[in-house]
């Protein structure tokens, strides 16, 4: 199961580097530039919002599914309270946003996605 899921991640993403469309202009400022507006460009795809409940439930998830752990070194517990934990928390939030803010399923799918990373990142281990 280790060896199907590093199979995935390693072949599953484009090789940027290979690809004769990305210009390399060697080693100077201009690879920061570059850098800088491929970000810019992710941000305006996805949304600063979402990135921020993404990274906001990543956080509690890792944080609650390292503690789980730690208490019961019991891997499948850690991450199932991790991501429970930051869908609870992101959900609460949504549930506040429909008054007093602008509430969508978009930001619970974002929710759902940071709080299965940090969950995850928590409690596989290669």
């Amino acid at each position: 199961m280790k060896l199907l899921l590093l199979f995935l991640l390693l072949f599953s993403t484009p090789c940027v580097g290979q690809d004769n469309d990305v210009p390399y202009h060697g080693s100077n400022s201009e690879n920061l530039r570059f850098g800088f507006s491929q970000l810019d460009q992710f941000v305006e795809t996805v949304g600063q919002d979402k990135l921020l409940h993404a990274g906001g439930c990543y956080v509690i998830s890792a944080t609650t599914a390292s503690l789980v752990y730690n208490i019961t070194e019991d891997r499948k517990k850690a991450f199932i309270y991790g991501v429970l934990s930051s869908v609870i928390v992101g959900g609460i939030k949504e549930l506040h946003d429909i008054n007093h803010g602008d509430s969508n399923w978009a930001d619970m799918r974002a929710n759902v996605v940071g709080g299965t990373l940090g969950a995850f990142t928590v409690t596989v281990r290669f």
